[in-house]
C-alpha cells in the first residue's frame, strides 16, 4: 500500500473544494505517513482564475502550511510543495519560488505560461513541446517528480510516433535525474475517450507507460486530489492497476524511496 500522497489542491487554485484541515485529516484517516500540498503556481503578472492560485496569495499558502505541519507534526509529515509548469522565460522565477518551499512537483498543462491548453489539442509540435518542458524541468533540477506525464494524450486521439518520441524524453529525463513518473487517480473522471476504433483513458494511457517500463522508471500513484474525499478513493488505485495490467512497473510505495525534497 502506498503511504503518502504528494499531489493535492486547495481551495485557492478555484477549483478544488474543500479546507486544508479536511485534507490533512482525510490522509491521517486514510493511513498516509505523508501528505504533499502541491498547489498550482501563478506566474508574475498573469492570473489565471479557473486554474492557478492567485499571485498575492502565496504568502498566506506558505504560512498556513508552515502551522499545519507544526501542528499536526505528530501525526503526519506535511510538506508544503507548488505544482509547477516551466517555459524557459520563467526559469529564474521558478529557481527563486523553489527556495521557499519543500518541494516541486511538474505538471505541464499549456504551451504558453499564459494560455493554450494541451488538453484542448496536442499537434505533433505541440507534443514535442511538452515532453521538452518536463525534459528542461528535470535536467535543470528544479523536480523530481512528474505528474500525469500522459497528460497530452487528452488533445489527442491516436498515440502516433511524435507521441513515442515524447514519451521516450520524458521516460528518460525521469531516469537520468532519478525523478518519479506519477500515475493519476484523477484521469479517471474523463472516462473512455474514442481514440480510433477503440475506447480508452487518455491517462494513465497504457502506451506511455509500457515505454516507462523499458527504462524500470520508477512510478508511484498521485491522487491528484481536489476535494479531501478523494484521499479515500483507494479504489481508484485497482481501476489503474487493471489499465496497467501486465506492463512491468518500478511502484514505490514508502516515502522514504523518493528523493523529493528540496
Amino acid at each position: 500500500m502506498q503511504t503518502f500522497n504528494l499531489h493535492t489542491h486547495t481551495y485557492r487554485c478555484h477549483h478544488a473544494l474543500g479546507y486544508d484541515e479536511q485534507y490533512i485529516q482525510a490522509a491521517i484517516d486514510a493511513k498516509m505517513e505523508v501528505i504533499g500540498f502541491s498547489e498550482h503556481l501563478p506566474f508574475p503578472n498573469v492570473e489565471i482564475e479557473s486554474e492557478r492560485m492567485f499571485n498575492k496569495d502565496i504568502d498566506e499558502y506558505l504560512k498556513t502550511m508552515q502551522l499545519l505541519k507544526e501542528k499536526y507534526k505528530d501525526k503526519i509529515k506535511i510538506l508544503i510543495g507548488f505544482e509547477i509548469e516551466y517555459y524557459d522565460n520563467q526559469k529564474d522565477y521558478l529557481l527563486s519560488m523553489k527556495d521557499k518551499c519543500d518541494y516541486f512537483i511538474i505538471g505541464q498543462h499549456y504551451k504558453y505560461y499564459d494560455g493554450y491548453n494541451y488538453d484542448f489539442y496536442c499537434g505533433d509540435e505541440d507534443v514535442l513541446t511538452y515532453a521538452y518542458q518536463i525534459e528542461t524541468a528535470l535536467d535543470l533540477g528544479l523536480t523530481k517528480y512528474v505528474a500525469h506525464p500522459d497528460f497530452f494524450m487528452l488533445g489527442r486521439r491516436d498515440f502516433n510516433k511524435a507521441c513515442e518520441k515524447a514519451s521516450h524524453i520524458i521516460c528518460k529525463a525521469a531516469l537520468r535525474n532519478n525523478a518519479i513518473l506519477e500515475i493519476n487517480l484523477n484521469g479517471l473522471r474523463y472516462g473512455q475517450l474514442f481514440f480510433h476504433d477503440e475506447m480508452k483513458h487518455a491517462y494513465p494511457y497504457r502506451d506511455f507507460y509500457k515505454i516507462a517500463s523499458q527504462y524500470n522508471c520508477k512510478v508511484c500513484f498521485g491522487y491528484d486530489a481536489h476535494k479531501p474525499v478523494t484521499l479515500l478513493e483507494k479504489s481508484r488505485i485497482d481501476k489503474c492497476l487493471k489499465i496497467l495490467k501486465g506492463i512491468q512497473l518500478q511502484y514505490v510505495s514508502s516515502f522514504d524511496e523518493l528523493e523529493i525534497e528540496s
